[in-house]
């Protein structure tokens, strides 16, 4: 309907409810993908759901706060969405405080000095190794470094970036499931 983006930003800026929808459509895709590979690029870790929040938090304040009206030049108002769903982004999951580690950080695990395990089953070790194998990325690395490495929990969250409260509860549903499948006779698992 708007070909100029300019004369639709003037319209959303004088409420014009029709301008806004396609305000909206037009820019929901550069928004998501903004706001997405920003955190990817980043290393956190999110659902389509947290994307869908972050952006549907932007319109609403754009609308709400008549933030457009203070975009000073409003034909560069796709690099001002953009870096306004980047950061946003960032802060949607600071808030949250949880990160996955990065490919190139991925080697620190293996620089955590081991337990000693003497006197454990070695066809245990291999069970519960396969059994961890199983969760997902950071469930796997937070489970291994508390049960294999013997980290307390306020070192992994220190490690992990995360709130104690969050690695605590990760390693107490993980270890109740691999106590299930390991037959729950195992010592190490708390």
């Amino acid at each position: 309907m708007f070909e100029d983006t300019q004369s639709l930003v003037e319209r959303c800026i004088q409420r014009d409810e029709r301008a806004w929808s396609e305000f909206v459509e037009r820019f929901s895709g550069l928004m998501y993908y903004s706001a997405r590979e920003r955190l990817r690029r980043n290393g956190f870790s999110f659902s389509q759901h947290d994307i869908e929040d972050i952006v549907q938090g932007i319109f609403l304040e754009i609308w709400e706060k008549r933030l457009l009206e203070t975009v000073r030049e409003r034909k560069k108002i796709k690099a001002w969405l953009s870096i306004v769903a980047q950061t946003r982004a960032l802060n949607y999951k600071a808030r949250k405080k949880e990160r996955l580690l990065g490919e190139g950080e991925l080697y620190k695990i293996e620089n955590v000095v081991a337990e000693d395990h003497k006197g454990i089953d070695e066809e245990l070790l291999s069970r519960l190794e396969k059994a961890i194998e199983e969760f997902d990325a950071r469930e796997k690395i937070i489970v291994k470094l508390n049960i294999l490495y013997g980290k307390k929990h306020r070192e992994i969250a220190k490690f992990m970036n995360m709130p104690i409260n969050s690695v605590s509860t990760i390693i107490a549903r993980k270890k109740k499931i691999l106590k299930e499948n390991l037959g729950g006779r195992y010592g190490m698992l708390g």
